[in-house]
């Protein structure tokens, strides 16, 4: 499961994390056919955004690695703060044209269930604006 394609459809061309090599350790999950649903509110949104996504997983774990990879930002700093059991906690800073970005963000796994959020606060020529993520993954079979 590649969390970083969630992030990738909830900010299209925000790009929020870096590519430094990072921890091998992550969640347990149980590979197959994933169901993924994400909801991102913010200011500028008139209404949640809800956007599901299927996906096949490979791996049975969610590690760190996947939080990083190509095409991503090598002037953000990164970094594990936590990765215990069946949770793992992240943040990240970016530069972006004008200001800055900063995101806290964790994820917990039941194996065949995967919940998570976050809050991303972007700074931008003297104003600030919050962006909410929370997301959902359950297995729904094997992969076709």
């Amino acid at each position: 499961m590649k969390i970083k394609s969630i992030c990738a459809i909830i900010l299209p061309g925000m790009l929020l994390l870096g590519s430094s090599p990072l921890l091998a350790d992550g969640i347990p999950v149980e590979p197959g056919l994933w169901k993924i649903t994400s909801t991102v509110t913010m200011p500028m949104l008139p209404q949640p955004r809800v956007t599901t996504v299927t996906e096949c997983m490979e791996e049975s774990e969610i590690t760190m690695d996947d939080m990083g990879g190509e095409g991503m930002d090598p002037n953000c700093s990164f970094e594990t703060a936590q990765v215990d059991g069946s949770t793992m906690k992240w943040s990240f800073d970016c530069p972006v044209e004008g200001g800055t970005s900063h995101g806290e963000w964790q994820a917990t796994s039941s194996g065949d269930t995967v919940k998570g959020e976050g809050l991303l606060t972007m700074s931008h020529q003297g104003q600030t604006m919050d962006m909410t993520m929370t997301w959902e993954g359950q297995r729904i079979g094997a992969c076709p």
